[in-house]
């Protein structure tokens, strides 16, 4: 592809020929000389009737040296021998293997598959080609937040869950309360809590003479926190509280109802984040 030489100059004479891609260098009187191509690029010393070589160095490849997880990528390399030609190897011709990292597996051809990952992580692939290893570092990109291995899922983001628990551990399930405080994973990520401390707990109180003021804390400035009441305790006869008076005060939040003394009132507080 790409190439062509003069017909009558088999040798070209000692001269160069040269094409689009393709590059030959000629001897005099007889054919030899170096070539080289650019793509793939290659290099070749000719002249010979039988050429031996060894292996000297392999480099392994990957365009992009990125892959989503869950995804694949094909891997590529190229032997230098020690004649310093290069030649363009195909994924079959290495043994590969997975030195570090979340690949799952590397098949015969050379490619890679990736499984999920909490954060952006990175991985080591090795490919063997007569004796000669070489390496190659890529990144496994996360693309969920909600999708790594037991905890996929389960409404609870996978860094959260691997910052406090670990991997793969159930106490991290969003049911589950592993200090014992009684409020359970899903609460304390979202009001922003330690699930492993159990001093790291969400307070409410109500309180006050002649007002009932609610009392909340931790008060955290990127979480919303809403009060709702109710007369009854039935069910769809909750309502947000409006009029209140609002202070804060480092992380305490009290809440004071402008009409609490005309009527009994049960009262809940609704957390949300973002």
């Amino acid at each position: 592809m790409s190439y062509s030489i003069t017909t009558d100059s088999f040798a070209a004479g000692g001269a160069r020929n040269t094409s689009t891609s393709y590059t030959n260098d000629g001897n005099v009187g007889g054919v030899g000389g170096i070539a080289t191509a650019s793509a793939p690029a290659e290099t070749l010393k000719a002249g010979y009737v039988g050429q031996l070589t060894e292996v000297s160095t392999v480099q392994l490849a990957a365009t992009p040296a990125t892959v989503n997880e869950a995804a694949t990528l094909q891997l590529a390399a190229t032997a230098t021998l020690d004649d310093a030609t290069t030649v363009v190897l195909l994924g079959g011709d290495l043994n590969w293997s997975v030195v570090s990292g979340p690949i799952t597996s590397i098949n015969a051809s050379g490619l890679a598959t990736a499984t999920n990952v909490y954060q952006d992580t990175a991985a080591t692939v090795q490919g063997s080609y007569r004796g000669v290893s070489g390496t190659l570092g890529l990144t496994i990109v996360n693309v969920g937040t909600d999708d790594l291995g037991l905890y996929a899922s389960d409404s609870l983001p996978d860094a959260w869950q691997v910052q406090y628990f670990g991997q793969n551990n159930p106490l991290a399930a969003p049911t589950a309360d592993a200090s014992g405080t009684g409020q359970n994973n899903l609460l304390k990520y979202t009001a922003g809590l330690i699930p492993t401390d159990r001093n790291s707990r969400l307070l409410t109180s109500v309180g006050g003479s002649g007002t009932h003021t609610i009392t909340i804390n931790p008060r955290l400035s990127d979480r919303t926190y809403t009060v709702q009441f109710s007369t009854t305790l039935s069910a769809g006869s909750w309502q947000t509280l409006s009029g209140a008076t609002i202070q804060d005060n480092g992380q305490t939040r009290t809440v004071t109802d402008p009409d609490a003394v005309s009527t009994r009132k049960f009262y809940r507080v609704q957390v949300s984040y973002p």
